[in-house]
């Protein structure tokens, strides 16, 4: 991937993560957010100078929650011109959330109904629970 600027904004990157129990990671971000503040989403953010949007789901991810992501698979039914979305194949450590977010929690399918995310979240959790 290569780094693309929209406008005065850069693009984005977002990582799906499943548990060994096949339940998602939310994070609750804060209401302090400038993009859909209260809402529950996937760890993500902007790329910075000379990222791929891979290195920025890394970065991000990393930075938001404390976890180390690795073997992303770029989901391209998922991805936008504002972000490119990934999965990750495994990950390590423990979930420690940043000050952009309230929360977090590792949630079942059928739990993720019932939170007010982010757009996409239910249709990305579908496919990687179906496709890996």
């Amino acid at each position: 991937m290569i780094k693309v600027r929209i406008g005065k904004k850069m693009k984005g990157a977002a990582v799906v993560i499943l548990n060994e129990n096949n339940e998602l990671l939310l994070l609750k971000r804060s209401m302090k957010s400038g993009w859909m503040p209260g809402k529950w989403g996937l760890p993500g953010g902007k790329l910075e100078s000379g990222e791929t949007t891979e290195d920025a789901a890394i970065r991000e991810t990393k930075e938001e929650t404390g976890l180390t992501v690795r073997d992303l698979k770029y989901l391209p039914n998922f991805s936008t011109n504002k972000a490119d979305l990934y999965a990750a194949g495994s990950y390590t450590g423990n979930v420690v959330i940043d000050f952009e977010h309230d929360a977090f929690k590792w949630l079942s399918r059928q739990e993720v109904d019932s939170y007010d995310t982010t757009p996409e979240i239910t249709g990305l959790f579908d496919w990687v629970l179906k496709n890996g």
